[in-house]
């Protein structure tokens, strides 16, 4: 047999076989969705802030602006996706306003060979910027953060009076320790020393010196109590509760402040 009906045959088969099949549907794989939350939310300012706009407008943020320095400083509150369909689209703005609030400037049409361009803002001294700390800064850094909800243990069933162990003092000593360990809550996320410095450097904005003021994460340090567990990983906090730092300018002595760290509603 020739090499040609050996090919008809093939296809007249393959055709046979196609009609016996059920239809097959090729899966096509979508997008991979982003695991990351927003970029921006939408919020309202409950008073009048500087470089973004006044109280009322409804601007778009950074999350993470809003969750550790305007929402804990009651600065500015979430806007649902319901409230801002029955909002005034007047108070709504595409962008915070830079300019709100900040001397207005206005240029030279005939710029003279006098004027300077590009001269570095002239830095405090560090006396001046404790000061500024200590004067502005309160005494509680304020954070809001939804904490990591684990089961209650079941109760243990309690033991014979005439028990062996517990008369001879082997356990009840162990159970007393344990009981006396202080009981932490976990959160989701962390407050940095970034974000102490953010919200410290947001507070320092209401002056025209505090502005001025240089400050970096390694200023703050985190006061630990050693031998035990309260939620401090290096330079992260990561449950609620009131944590001491010191705040370290160089050339003066440390500033003592206070971390407060509380629960915040998750579906916020």
């Amino acid at each position: 047999m020739s090499s040609q009906c050996l090919g008809y045959l093939r296809r007249l088969a393959g055709l046979h076989c196609a009609k016996l099949r059920p239809g097959f549907h090729q899966q096509v794989r979508g997008k991979k969705k982003n695991a990351k939350g927003p970029h921006i939310v939408n919020v309202r300012l409950l008073e009048d802030i500087r470089g973004y706009g006044r109280k009322g407008s409804i601007i778009p943020i950074a999350p993470g602006r809003m969750r550790n320095i305007y929402y804990p400083q009651r600065k500015a509150e979430y806007v649902t996706k319901a409230q801002m369909q029955t909002t005034n689209q007047k108070d709504v703005m595409a962008e915070r306003d830079f300019s709100f609030g900040l001397p207005q400037t206005h240029p030279d049409p005939q710029p003279t060979e006098e004027v300077a361009i590009g001269m570095p803002v002239k830095l405090l001294t560090p006396k001046r910027t404790s000061e500024l700390i200590e004067a502005q800064v309160p005494s509680d850094i304020i954070f809001y953060r939804v904490p990591i909800v684990v089961p209650e243990p079941e109760p243990a069933t309690p033991e014979p009076v005439g028990n062996s162990i517990n008369a001879i003092g082997g356990e009840a000593p162990v159970r007393k320790a344990l009981e006396s360990e202080p009981s932490i809550t976990r959160i989701f996320g962390s407050v940095s020393t970034a974000d102490i410095v953010e919200s410290i450097k947001a507070i320092l904005l209401a002056s025209e010196d505090g502005a001025r003021v240089v400050l970096a994460p390694e200023n703050v340090k985190i006061k630990e109590k050693e031998g035990q567990d309260l939620g401090i990983e290096l330079d992260r906090l990561k449950a609620l509760g009131e944590f001491e730092i010191e705040i370290r300018v160089k050339g003066v002595d440390p500033l003592q402040r206070r971390v407060v760290i509380r629960a915040q509603e998750a579906d916020i």
